[in-house]
């Protein structure tokens, strides 16, 4: 794809900023009082739906750019095979570190400027055996709605927080899997030689979206979890790494705590350990083998169906 030069603010863009936050929180909830008054819940999606698709094709040349100027990234399976045949770590960044990075934050993480400087030294970083990964996008196929949402709000300031020229593995690794039963099965069995065999120590939230998954982890010959706060895990950082550094390094160390993750697994590998930035596994994998998210007897079944 041909790169262009640069993009070309709009005069919206120069009022309100590159995102144009305030005008689109003012936006939606504009859009939520007129969608209360839709009484039926199907009309209200329909709506929401179209809105989505309008405000897409509305600022699709800042998606065209975003692609443009998007360095390289490996595939999941290349990432994959890097992590289980050479014994590498990986610090992954979504949508979670870079809104951090940029100033924005989830419910899960409230910001914290001691976090987006290790996000951006992380982001940086180029050590032997370290891998960062970032969204594998090749084609606007590969961009969800919402990611194309996300890339016209952010994504020319995304772009400012990497290198255009280097390649970067994939952090989608482990959130997205094939939908063909028997790519399903190849991708689960190649994640799954990571850790076959491996003593593993899972550091997750506590009552967060991470779930045992048997299917996923029935390979291991020992697990043991540590459990941080499933909001705002990195205020508890220190007492959080000193329970992991209480093992040995021959433990293989999976984390699940948004932003927190992306550190902890650079941190970690900084100390001898191989730690992966599991993020949310089971529940992506569940949705594309069973069609929902959790189990029946989780108790996000319901809410996340």
């Amino acid at each position: 794809m041909e790169r262009q030069n640069r993009y070309e603010i709009s005069r919206w863009e120069h009022v309100f900023g590159g995102d144009m936050w305030m005008l689109r929180n003012f936006g939606r909830v504009l859009l939520l009082v007129i969608f209360a008054m839709i009484p039926i819940n199907k009309w209200r999606h329909a709506l929401r739906d179209r809105f989505d698709l309008w405000m897409i094709a509305r600022y699709h040349k800042k998606i065209s750019y975003f692609l443009s100027q998007y360095p390289e990234v490996r595939s999941e399976v290349e990432t994959i095979k890097n992590i289980a045949g050479k014994g590498q770590s990986i610090a992954r960044f979504g949508d979670g570190e870079f809104n951090m990075c940029i100033g924005r934050h989830k419910s899960f993480q409230k910001y914290d400027e001691t976090l987006v400087a290790r996000l951006k030294e992380v982001l940086a970083s180029n050590e032997d055996g370290l891998l960062i990964g970032i969204p594998t996008i090749r084609s606007e196929k590969d961009l969800t709605v919402i990611l194309k949402k996300f890339v016209i709000r952010r994504g020319h300031r995304v772009l400012e927080l990497l290198e255009r020229n280097r390649i970067y593995e994939s952090a989608t690794l482990t959130t997205v899997f094939p939908s063909k039963p028997a790519d399903l099965s190849n991708h689960v069995n190649l994640l799954k030689s990571i850790w076959t065999g491996r003593k593993v120590v899972f550091v997750v939230g506590a009552s967060s979206r991470f779930f045992y998954e048997k299917e996923l982890f029935d390979n291991m010959a020992e697990h043991q979890f540590i459990y941080g706060p499933a909001k705002n895990a990195f205020a508890q950082y220190d007492d959080l790494l000193n329970q992991v550094t209480a093992y040995d390094q021959s433990w293989l160390i999976l984390i699940s705590l948004g932003p927190t993750a992306t550190v902890m697994a650079y941190d970690l590998f900084k100390l001898g350990y191989q730690s992966i930035d599991l993020g949310q596994t089971p529940s992506k994998f569940h949705k594309a083998k069973y069609g929902t998210r959790y189990p029946q007897d989780h108790p996000m079944y319901n809410d996340h169906k």
